[in-house]
């Protein structure tokens, strides 16, 4: 829902020019990301040191997410490759999040079915519902792009990485409500896309 607005437009096209000066492939800064991210997978245990890396890792890994394709737009290098490996980037480097936020609730059964539906019906569902209508020719491709929700990727990226931020620091009586409406939001938002799809004339 925030990318879809005027001021997130604006604020990407700002952040295309100020690293439209690296001298790297848009897509090398998506693959970089993925990299980020697998790195604080792996660096993440539960020594305070090792959680401050991966939170440092986490960031930087949606940082580059977050830039990629804005500066792909800056130096008019977009091509349906990208906009392929960007979409798969995404959903990787949100898995990875997830996965090390079930590896801090390893015994807690309850956070892990939530943890589960936020990236089955976030991460997921939510992406194949606008695939899969585009494919089955509900959506044009321009409808399908256009197609937003109350609690998009932004969104969702934004709340994990705060929820993953609290977990940290050990704030558990405010991670599990944040885990129960992030989980709640997510199939809302499945539910939304697919109804609109479903009903769409």
């Amino acid at each position: 829902m925030l990318k879809h607005t005027k001021f997130a437009k604006a604020v990407s096209n700002f952040i295309g020019k100020i690293f439209s000066w690296l001298p790297v492939n848009p897509n090398s800064i998506t693959i970089l990301s993925v990299i980020m991210a697998v790195l604080a997978y792996v660096v993440w245990l539960p020594r305070l040191e090792h959680k401050l890396e991966g939170i440092i890792l986490f960031i930087l890994a949606f940082f580059f997410d977050a830039i990629d394709g804005a500066v792909a737009r800056a130096k008019k290098l977009e091509s349906k490759q990208g906009a392929f490996l960007d979409g798969i980037a995404d959903r990787i480097v949100e898995f990875f999040l997830i996965l090390t936020l079930f590896k801090i609730y390893a015994f807690n059964i309850e956070m892990q079915v939530l943890l589960f539906a936020i990236l089955f019906f976030g991460t997921g569902m939510t992406s194949f519902v606008k695939a899969y209508a585009e494919h089955q020719g509900l959506l044009k491709h321009n409808e399908a792009i256009a197609l937003s929700g109350l609690f998009e990727r932004t969104e969702r990226s934004i709340a994990l990485l705060f929820i993953f931020l609290l977990a940290n620091l050990d704030y558990y009586n405010v991670v599990r409500p944040l885990i129960y409406i992030t989980a709640a939001l997510s199939i809302i938002t499945f539910a939304e896309r697919f109804w609109y799809v479903y009903t769409k004339k």
